[in-house]
């Protein structure tokens, strides 16, 4: 059976909302916060915290910083205004049930999202090195057609270019790039 932490202490200006929230004898970390725009959870055992917000905050630009065995929040208001509390209290069990729900079913859908955004940029950056890889195949294939004769077109390759073990160690230093 969870302690429910009751202790907290907050105040607001009409932008924001700086919570400071006490958790005594454990050991917190950001994977024990959950916040969206309007649901806010810490659950350290035996300690929980649970809060459905007044209003929506932006949850992207809003900070936890854990020092001293306390969480200090600063949720940045989506609207600016001053709240009459830190929590709806006049909303029905169901309300809030489905409020902690589409919580829930938000954060999915936004990690849904870093993670498609992580494959693409992933992509993106072995697609620039296996360019990198083919424009260096090209030049060691020019330099060694320029050992072989000189062709007046190879004119933008330096000396340094037409050296193939240079070529050879530029192409290993390209692939240790792309794999990384």
């Amino acid at each position: 059976m969870p302690l429910w932490v009751r202790d907290y202490s907050w105040r607001q200006t009409d932008s924001a909302v700086f919570l400071s929230l006490p958790m005594r004898g454990v050991r917190v970390t950001q994977a024990n916060i959950f916040c969206t725009e309007q649901y806010l959870k810490v659950n350290v055992p035996p300690f929980l915290f649970e809060a459905i917000l007044y209003a929506p905050i932006d949850d992207t630009s809003s900070t936890a910083k854990i020092r001293n065995e306390t969480i200090f929040f600063t949720l940045y208001k989506k609207e600016a205004a001053m709240w009459e509390s830190l929590v709806m209290e006049n909303a029905d069990k169901e309300k809030k049930q489905r409020i902690r729900e589409n919580a829930v079913i938000k954060a999915q859908e936004k990690a849904n999202e870093e993670e498609k955004s992580k494959a693409v940029t992933k992509r993106e950056h072995k697609k620039y090195a296996l360019e990198a890889t083919m424009k260096w195949l090209h030049k060691q294939a020019e330099a060694h057609r320029a050992m072989n004769a000189n062709f007046s077109e190879l004119k933008d390759l330096n000396e340094e270019e037409k050296n193939p073990d240079w070529l050879k160690d530029k192409g290993k230093k390209l692939n240790a790039d792309s794999l990384c």
